[in-house]
């Protein structure tokens, strides 16, 4: 189950960066909330199939390049799964890059992702897992 659900994560990650809506959708449970960098302004999650969609509109409409690059995967002991992972965005008209480094700690229900909490310091998501890292972290 462990190995599905981390397949399931890095999939709606690649589908960001591949601006995959309908892939994201699929990968996602009718009830999810996706706490996302661009939601942090208006601290508010990303809810539902609508919310999703808005997400993907949200990212076209302000940035050029939004790519999520994938650091590390791993399985909570309560079958949650931590998503390390750096965010590179380039904006729209500016041309400015930014990049930041975040971690995301995802909820299943029915085996589709439902709920994804926001860490801007991945060592807080990985604390509030359970998850040690190699190295005893």
């Amino acid at each position: 189950m462990s190995d599905e659900r981390i397949t399931r994560v890095r999939a709606f990650a690649d589908a960001i960066t591949e601006r995959d809506i309908e892939t994201a959708l699929g990968l996602c449970h009718p009830e999810v909330e996706f706490f996302s960098m661009l939601g942090q302004l208006e601290a508010r999650p990303y809810r539902g199939f609508d919310g999703i969609r808005s997400y993907f509109q949200d990212v076209d409409a302000t940035w050029d390049e939004w790519r999520v690059e994938v650091e590390q995967l791993l399985s909570a002991p309560d079958g949650r799964v931590v998503i390390v992972m750096s965010t590179h965005m380039r904006g729209k008209g500016s041309g400015l890059p930014f990049a930041q480094r975040v971690a995301h700690l995802w909820e299943f229900e029915d085996e589709k992702l439902r709920r994804a909490t926001l860490f801007r310091d991945p060592a807080d998501a990985l604390r509030a897992a359970g998850v040690k890292t190699p190295g005893g972290r």
